[in-house]
């Protein structure tokens, strides 16, 4: 059985909670990245820490930081198409 939402939203205010929503993922996963730096940073100096596990952890710092962008880069577009149909 199918039932309709009790308050139903425009396809407007849908895109724009989808904005909303890849911003705040954009966020958490520079968040990510930040996290990532910082734990390369400390291991770097240790010598228990096997070989190449700063370089690994910022090539994947780095690829956070690049898939944040990305996300920004869609709630951009998107909130353009959003203005443009308006």
């Amino acid at each position: 059985m199918v039932t309709e939402p009790l308050h139903p939203t425009s396809p407007v205010d849908e895109l724009l909670d989808r904005i909303s929503r890849l911003r705040t993922d954009a966020d958490l996963v520079d968040g990510y990245a930040r996290r990532l730096s910082e734990i390369a940073s400390a291991l770097a100096g240790c010598a228990a820490a096997p070989d190449g596990t700063s370089d690994t952890l910022e090539r994947r710092a780095a690829a956070c930081g690049t898939a944040a962008t990305q996300l920004r880069t869609a709630a951009d577009a998107l909130l353009e198409h959003v203005r443009a149909v308006g």
